[in-house]
């Protein structure tokens, strides 16, 4: 009830009683037949009166429509910074180029390798750190956290996990993908899991330069005629797609399994000729610059002795038309004219040799001492496959590389280490005690340490 509406309550009342209100209600006593009207009249009137005030006090005290409580603003304030939030989680990453993180090699110290292990899907993954821009650029680089892990981060728009940023107490450092802490897996978990290629139409090009073990001037000479090619065909990425996703990974220090030969120098380059380095770009703007391969063993491989099982005679002969490679010839002409020539040294060198000192000779003449020799060989091959499946089983984890050497025919071992136990562990695999020679590394090894930041 508002104001109008009081006035005209106050008008409906009869006008003699209004006047005998004014008057104090002295008038009430000239007639008993009006007393008990006027009595309840009056009463009437009031509560007219009181009823109208209350109804207009109340009318103040109701809320405007237009009006929103304290209580709901707050509500809304909350609402809305959720959204905002919301919003925030849902807004797609910016891309960050990996090569805006590493520090460039200009001042870069060398550094002990250090190992980090991360559980991803079913793999433990080993990731080894690199030398990185400062701390508080990787935080701000940082995109979503890594499935099951609390301190392993991709880098932030990124699908792969190539390179992967760690926090450790409030320090961020960028690491990259070595390999999966298996004796054996298949290439196309590391394609999929890490490099998020799942089909050939992920891989833009690929990317071939040469080998560069031996950048001697005539290995630098060999670089320079091979060039670097890019391989941009989609069949030919097809091919090489289809070679990898169905290659088996046997992990590292397995240099014996690669083969590339021996670091003589008409060796290292051959190993040029034969050899090519792969960067594979994806369509996602990666770069994966760790393959390499050598027409020596058919084989890819990767630093640190990461090795592949052997191609087909069918998959190599493709691959290395696709790389450019042209060795089968020049391979074979080379293994002929070496044999040839060691054999007419040998003719030489026995014809020459006096029959007195027959008991001295190191190459046998006779019948009995050459069968001797073919056994040898024989015993040869076995302690060397031996000794590289123990290499491969993690047997021998001082055991850096193992490998056939020739006249005199042993096997060649070097170890980096120099504790008798481990020497004498390895020395029980030469049942005849003598095919086996062993090397001191000069260099200490680099010894790293596994550590979760988790």
């Amino acid at each position: 009830m508002n104001k109008e509406d009081l006035f005209q309550g106050f008008g409906a009342l009869d006008d003699d009683l209004l006047k005998r209100s004014e008057h104090g209600g002295k008038t009430m006593k000239k007639g008993k037949k009006f007393s008990g009207f006027l009595k309840y009249g009056s009463i009437a009137a009031c509560l007219v009166v009181a009823l109208g005030v209350g109804m207009l006090f109340m009318d103040n005290k109701t809320p405007n429509p237009d009006t929103v409580p304290e209580s709901s603003i707050v509500a809304e304030s909350n609402d809305n910074a959720s959204a905002e939030q919301s919003n925030i989680q849902e807004k797609p990453e910016s891309y960050v180029n990996i090569s805006m993180l590493l520090a460039s090699n200009a001042g870069v110290e060398s550094q002990t390798l250090e190992i980090g292990l991360v559980e991803i899907e079913k793999y433990s993954a080993h990731y080894y750190k690199v030398a990185s821009v400062e701390s508080d650029i990787l935080k701000e680089s940082i995109g979503g956290k890594v499935d099951g892990t609390e301190s392993w981060y991709r880098v932030s728009g990124h699908e792969d996990m190539q390179y992967l940023i760690s926090s450790n107490n409030n320090e961020y450092s960028l690491w990259k993908f070595d390999s999966f802490q298996q004796e054996s897996y298949p290439y196309s978990d590391v394609l999929q899991i890490i490099y998020n290629i799942y089909s050939v139409e992920d891989i833009t090009k690929i990317i071939v330069s040469p080998a560069n073990m031996d950048n001697s001037d005539e290995g630098q000479t060999i670089q320079d005629e091979i060039g670097t090619s890019v391989v941009a065909d989609y069949k030919a990425i097809e091919t090489i797609y289809n070679v990898l996703s169905g290659l088996t990974c046997y992990g590292g220090d397995n240099w014996e399994m690669i083969g590339l030969g021996d670091d003589t120098p008409s060796s290292m380059l051959n190993q040029v000729r034969a050899g090519r380095y792969l960067t594979i770009v994806t369509s996602q703007g990666m770069e994966i610059d760790t393959l390499k391969y050598t027409g020596i063993s058919g084989m890819f491989y990767e630093y640190g002795g990461i090795a592949y099982n052997t191609l087909t005679m069918e998959e190599k002969t493709t691959v290395e038309k696709i790389l450019n490679i042209e060795l089968i010839d020049e391979t074979s002409n080379s293994v002929t004219e070496q044999s040839e020539t060691q054999n007419k040294t040998n003719e030489e060198s026995e014809n020459n040799r006096p029959a007195t000192s027959s008991t001295t000779q190191d190459v046998p003449v006779d019948e009995e001492t050459y069968q001797e020799a073919r056994e040898y060989s024989a015993e040869l091959t076995d302690l060397q496959n031996r000794i590289s499946e123990a290499m491969m089983n993690k047997e021998l984890p001082f055991v850096t590389s193992s490998a056939i050497y020739e006249n005199p025919d042993r096997v060649h071992v070097t170890v980096n280490t120099t504790d008798e136990d481990l020497i004498a562990k390895l020395r029980a695999f030469d049942t005849t005690g003598k095919l086996l020679e062993i090397e001191y590394s000069e260099h200490t090894a680099v010894k790293g340490f596994v550590t979760s930041l988790e």
